[in-house]
């Protein structure tokens, strides 16, 4: 519980008074998808047997700081473009997820980050020198999540938790790609877009440095 209220207010921004019921209820979706996130990451690096470099959560950092860099407007000016994009693994709890298939759902969340941002789209919003070292250091972290698959294929998964669990990966990827359509990849959409990948990043490795703190 501590955790949630930390994070929370990392992340409470100045909006109108009338979206605060909203702005928890986003808070509290964001929340169970960076709880999952972190103990996905935790277990990929620590427990799962295969032993991914030490530089992973290097480039985990040097990835949200560059996305970070690549910040073009303000987010008060793109107040109007916000969006719920609902990451929702509440019915997936800590529990259900199994060692393997921690990385197999660490490793899809990051493809689809490369993903978009490799996109035509992408390469004409931002900056071209950060855009080429961000999507890199997203590309070596494939790799080694990719080695880690490899020595984890005799491991039997729980199909359901499996699909379940990546089913919501693919499903947030697609409403942010629908988002960025509906709204014709307008610098504001991207802006909004950038954001979210952000503090995702970003939260993972505050809440995993804090988790192995306690460990």
């Amino acid at each position: 519980m501590m955790v949630f209220r930390v994070l929370e207010g990392r992340f409470r921004t100045t909006q109108p008074r009338r979206t605060a019921e909203s702005t928890r209820s986003t808070m509290a979706k964001l929340c169970a998808f960076l709880v999952v996130l972190v103990v996905m990451s935790h277990w990929s690096t620590c427990c799962l047997g295969c032993d991914l470099p030490h530089t992973h959560n290097l480039r985990n950092k040097r990835a949200f700081t560059l996305l970070a860099q690549m910040k073009r407007l303000s987010p008060v000016s793109c107040l109007k473009d916000r969006q719920d994009f609902g990451f929702r693994l509440e019915k997936v709890g800590a529990q259900q997820i199994q060692k393997a298939q921690a990385i197999s759902i660490l490793h899809g969340l990051i493809q689809h980050i490369l993903s978009l941002f490799t996109s035509k789209e992408s390469s004409a919003a931002w900056d071209a020198t950060l855009l080429d070292s961000f999507c890199n250091d997203l590309q070596q972290q494939l790799s080694g999540l990719q080695a880690c698959q490899m020595q984890q294929m005799g491991v039997q998964e729980p199909p359901l938790a499996q699909e379940d669990s990546l089913l919501a990966v693919r499903e947030y990827f697609h409403r942010i790609t629908v988002y960025l359509r509906e709204k014709k990849h307008s610098p504001c959409a991207w802006e909004v877009v950038r954001a979210e990948v952000w503090r995702a990043l970003s939260s993972s490795v505050h809440l995993l440095s804090r988790l192995r703190e306690e460990k």
